[in-house]
């Protein structure tokens, strides 16, 4: 399975709570090219696990102008920043498993998507990953790191 893992775009710095932080305008600009470069490689999208908190709501929102449709959308509390990464890298290697021709988006925040990609791919490490950056693996039979992206350098 070809697993893209997504930490949100910038957010504004203060609101009534960390859940409810909404993007900026720059967060906006740097998750709308980095669904143009998404939408180059994914022709198909099965699955995306997505961050109940706003911003990264927002992101997935913006993305999804952009991509395919997504077979199946579903949010996940432990993808929240201190989420649970051993229950979410237990799921993706599940998916995987289910449909391994597939292809699966997460859309969260630091530190999680680090800890996720060194969970699939250990000598990866934890990547550090700035606003709306990607890493891009591959999960399945041999789970191996491919790149990140930083919307900066695209």
């Amino acid at each position: 399975m070809q697993v893209f893992i997504m930490r949100h775009g910038e957010a504004e710095m203060f609101a009534a709570s960390d859940s409810e932080r909404a993007l900026n305008q720059s967060g906006l600009n740097e998750v709308g090219k980095m669904g143009a470069y998404l939408a180059d490689k994914l022709a198909q999208l099965d699955y995306v696990l997505v961050s109940p908190y706003l911003r990264a709501q927002q992101t997935w929102q913006r993305l999804a102008q952009s991509l395919p449709e997504a077979v199946k959308v579903i949010e996940l509390n432990e993808l929240t920043p201190s989420g649970d990464e051993v229950a979410v890298v237990s799921l993706i290697n599940e998916l995987a498993l289910e449909q391994p021709q597939g292809n699966l988006l997460v859309v969260s925040h630091l530190p999680l998507v680090g800890f996720i990609v060194e969970g699939l791919v250990a000598e990866a490490g934890a990547p550090l990953f700035s606003t709306a950056a990607v890493a891009e693996l591959q999960v399945g039979q041999e789970n191996s790191f491919i790149s990140l992206q930083h919307p900066i350098s695209l």
